[in-house]
C-alpha cells in the first residue's frame, strides 16, 4: 500500500515508522540506509512539533511539513505509536499529498499502528 502512495506524482519515498524512529515498512524502491535516516529524522521532528503543542496547549498533531530546497517533506500520525513519513519533490501539490496521506491513514490505519516499546532490556 505504502508503494501506491509512491505513484503519486512527485511523492519519492515513503516510511511508517514507530514513535522511537524506527522503521516498520518503507516503500519497496527506497535505500534502507536512507529510510533508517528519515525515520529518525521524522520521529525527531514530530516530537518537536508535538512538545510545541502541548506548552501552547495546542492539542495534538495533526501533521508535520518541512519544506527543503530540494524537497517536501509530509509527517503524520498513521496509528497507535506510528508515523508516516512522505518525501517529496519540492514543487508537489501539498494538497493532494496531504489529502492521498490521509486516506492511506484511515484505510489501513489499524495495520500501521506499532506496538509501544518497553523499557525493560
Amino acid at each position: 500500500m505504502l508503494d501506491d502512495l509512491v505513484e503519486v506524482p512527485q511523492v519519492v519515498s515513503v516510511v511508517v515508522l514507530s514513535t522511537d524512529g524506527l522503521i516498520v515498512q518503507k516503500s519497496t524502491q527506497m535505500q534502507q540506509d536512507l529510510a533508517e535516516i528519515l525515520a529518525a529524522g521524522a520521529s525527531s521532528m514530530y516530537s518537536v512539533a508535538a512538545g510545541t503543542g502541548r506548552h501552547f496547549k495546542s492539542g495534538g498533531v495533526q501533521q508535520v511539513v518541512i519544506e527543503f530546497h530540494e524537497h517536501t517533506l509530509f509527517i503524520a500520525a498513521a496509528g497507535q505509536n506510528a508515523r508516516l513519513a512522505v518525501l517529496c519533490e519540492q514543487d508537489v501539490d501539498m494538497g493532494m499529498v496531504a489529502y492521498e496521506v490521509s486516506r492511506l491513514v484511515t484505510r489501513i490505519g489499524d495495520y500501521l499502528s506499532a506496538p509501544a516499546r518497553s523499557n525493560d532490556g
